[in-house]
């Protein structure tokens, strides 16, 4: 179940959060002490779905301002809601009225921890086991990813002994907790109505939630597949491998993991997820730890995919195949004349995959010359400075560099001048979609082609390799176009 607190802050706005939360929860949270002068038998009657009462003190996390004793009363007045939240924190005296079963409320006794997760939970989830209660809720806050695997190793051993559980890691190292936690068997996650309305850190969206993750999916069976890599938080792949899995009637999810050390991760989480995307600092961390490379990632020197073959993983490059393919729609590259500008990864990859197909290349430098001069080694090639590259015969113009991405939206790389009717220019930059440099270039009169096509691309090729199944992609491309264009 997905979860929406209402958050106020007056009556009337938790009024209208109340009447918009059907689209998006299952269940709603009356976050009592987030709501001025509270009209608990209102905010109930307001209520289409079963409603969560909670109060929290600032000492657990929450706002309320008051004696304690008042925040217990509003709790007590709140019996006609489905279920009460009380911290097990509260005194015994005030505590042990709600845990007697006289109302017709069920009771959520909760613990909330926002500064650390313990090495292990089993000692308090078992002395809460022992208390009266219907629902276990305990919260912790993420300081390492690992701290995940311990809560999901809680909900399981929760789900085998019949004992209803929410159980969730906070920050933004516990967001992949808020989607997998009820596929471990949880009782419920919490999402915010909007961005902005979080009652705790790390919450997303519930409509990101349901829509995206399908976390109310009934799963008997799943992979997990991910992108690593820091940052993550600008990447699409969860928008278009989620949405494959569902077109394609699979049960798998795909998360975003937030990860620093490569090493640490791979050896924590192997047995974990079923393969991953790899973004920066990550492709060529992730090599050494792989049992085999792929030819092609081997030689370019990175890796974007991993995939378990059998008990090996394994490392490919699907940015060099997905690049190639979008520039072969519009022109075949044998002895074409073909410029790079950039001289990292990115480049690497795709000027590969271009002395492959015969072209005759040239890739530039800007501020490092020493890494200009590598790359052009490494591949064979011409090496220009970036500011010259315009003089040069170009036939094709890709750009690999990070400039003109979002949010520095008006650079280009290259001077408008300098293009010429006919040339085809891709950049490899997806967000914006049309960057200054297509827009440039399409008012010179050359054919463009949007990085959204390299990302689709390598995206398909490897949802490919993780399932043996033939990628949906036009819809990946069509999920993706609506989230660029806003």
């Amino acid at each position: 179940m997905i979860c929406v607190p209402i958050v106020g802050p007056s009556m009337s706005k938790a009024q209208e959060q109340i009447a918009s939360a059907p689209a998006v929860a299952d269940i709603l949270e009356l976050r009592l002490d987030l709501i001025a002068d509270p009209d608990i038998n209102v905010l109930i009657d307001s209520a289409s779905l079963p409603v969560i009462a909670t109060c929290r003190s600032k000492i657990d996390g929450g706002q309320f301002k008051g004696p304690d004793e008042a925040r217990i009363q509003l709790l007590r007045d709140a019996v006609r809601a489905d279920y009460v939240d009380i911290e097990v924190s509260t005194p015994r005296e005030h505590l042990q009225p709600f845990l007697e079963g006289t109302d017709p409320s069920k009771i959520i006794l909760s613990y909330h921890d926002f500064s650390h997760t313990p090495e292990d939970f089993n000692p308090l989830y078992d002395a809460m086991c022992e208390m009266p209660g219907d629902i276990i809720k305990i919260v912790t806050y993420a300081r390492d990813l690992s701290d995940n695997l311990k809560m999901f190793d809680l909900l399981k051993r929760a789900k085998e002994e019949n004992q209803k559980l929410i159980g969730l890691c906070m920050g933004d190292l516990g967001e992949i907790s808020r989607v997998l936690s009820p596929l471990f068997g949880g009782f419920l996650t919490f999402g915010s109505l909007e961005t902005g309305q979080e009652s705790a850190p790390g919450q997303m969206p519930a409509k990101t939630l349901k829509d995206i993750y399908r976390v109310n999916t009934v799963r008997s069976d799943f992979k997990i597949y991910g992108v690593i890599g820091n940052p993550v938080s600008k990447s699409q792949g969860y928008l278009v491998h989620n949405r494959a899995f569902e077109e394609q009637g699979s049960s798998d999810i795909y998360v975003s993991f937030r990860v620093d050390n490569v090493e640490k991760f791979f050896n924590e989480f192997k047995n974990f997820f079923s393969g991953l995307s790899v973004t920066m600092p990550a492709k060529e961390q992730i090599m050494p730890l792989l049992d085999r490379i792929d030819e092609t990632a081997e030689k370019i020197g990175a890796v974007n995919t991993v995939v378990k073959e059998g008990a090996d993983w394994v490392g490919y490059n699907t940015d060099c195949s997905g690049a190639i393919s979008a520039l072969e729609a519009c022109t075949p590259l044998q002895d074409k004349n073909i410029l790079i500008l950039g001289s990292g990864g990115t480049a690497k990859a795709i000027g590969y995959g271009v002395k492959e197909k015969g072209g005759h290349l040239t890739v530039t430098y800007n501020k490092n010359k020493e890494r200009g001069e590598s790359l052009s080694r490494e591949l064979g090639c011409d090496l220009v400075y970036a500011r010259d590259a315009g003089t040069r015969p170009i036939d094709v113009l890709i750009n690999c560099s990070p400039v003109g991405m979002s949010p520095n939206v008006n650079e280009s790389p290259f001077l408008a001048r300098d293009f010429k009717a006919g040339m085809v220019v891709f950049d490899s930059v997806y967000n914006p979609m049309e960057t200054r440099l297509l827009r440039e270039a399409k008012a010179a009169g050359c054919t463009v082609i949007p990085g959204s096509e390299l990302f689709i691309n390598q995206a398909a090729r490897q949802f490919v390799l993780w399932t043996g199944q033939p990628a949906p992609t036009d819809i990946m491309r069509e999920v993706l176009l609506e989230k660029l264009k806003g």
